[in-house]
């Protein structure tokens, strides 16, 4: 069954996890992106604006009192960082809003359905997509994630819809905790592979429409 990496990922027991190089890439852009804007948006630039404005004046009033700009200028420059290192001690972490970091894709429930499993999917908001969830649900999902054709968010909702009719008709004859998983796993499984059979089933539809398109041209 489903391990559990020392950072909090679910890992599959035969330890697969997709590989998409474009998506990764598009991953890590937007990873990168919300860094950035975090640090370029941390501190006040007004503050450090206006500090610098006071230790200039401080420095014009030591030049001409003390008749020695090159010490006057020396006192500022240790003043100045001084300063900055408080400001670098005060000024609060680097925090990234995690669930903003893939909106342009959707959220990261809109990934597909095996990077439940994805380290990158794991740096941009997948953990705190997940909350709340009951971790059976993850495990359940976790192990069909790597056949599963829809969204993360899809392959959720369908072992949601599995742990319900297991609930309501009690099907099986282990009603133990581990009884009841291994049954709505086994429900959630036939409504993947049926899924799965649809969807190819339409894919193959539509080649088999644009062929008969192109040959009546």
């Amino acid at each position: 069954m489903t391990k559990v990496a020392a950072h909090g990922m679910p890992v599959r027991h035969d330890e697969w996890k997709p590989v998409n190089p474009q998506l990764d890439s598009v991953i890590r852009k937007y990873i990168d992106e919300a860094r950035r804007t975090v640090s370029d948006s941390t501190g006040n630039s007004a503050t450090l604006t206006g500090g610098a404005l006071v230790l200039v004046g401080l420095g014009l009033i030591l030049a001409i009192g003390s008749g020695n700009p090159v010490l006057a200028i020396a006192l500022v420059v240790v003043l100045a960082l001084g300063g900055m290192a408080y400001t670098g001690m005060k000024s609060p972490p680097l925090k990234v809003d995690q669930l903003r970091i893939l909106r342009s894709l959707g959220g990261p429930g809109n990934l597909p359905a095996g990077y439940l499993v994805h380290p990158l999917a794991w740096r941009a908001g997948l953990p705190e997509y997940l909350a709340g969830i009951p971790e059976r649900r993850i495990r359940i999902a976790v192990e069909l994630c790597r056949t599963h054709p829809g969204a993360i968010n899809d392959l959720l909702r369908m072992v949601e819809r599995a742990e319900w009719f297991v609930a309501e008709n009690k099907p099986g004859n282990d009603f133990t905790e581990a009884g009841r998983e291994a049954e709505i796993l086994r429900i959630a499984t036939q409504t993947a592979e049926e899924h799965v059979l649809r969807v190819a089933a339409m894919a193959s539809a539509a080649g088999s429409g644009k062929k008969g398109k192109k040959k009546k041209k």
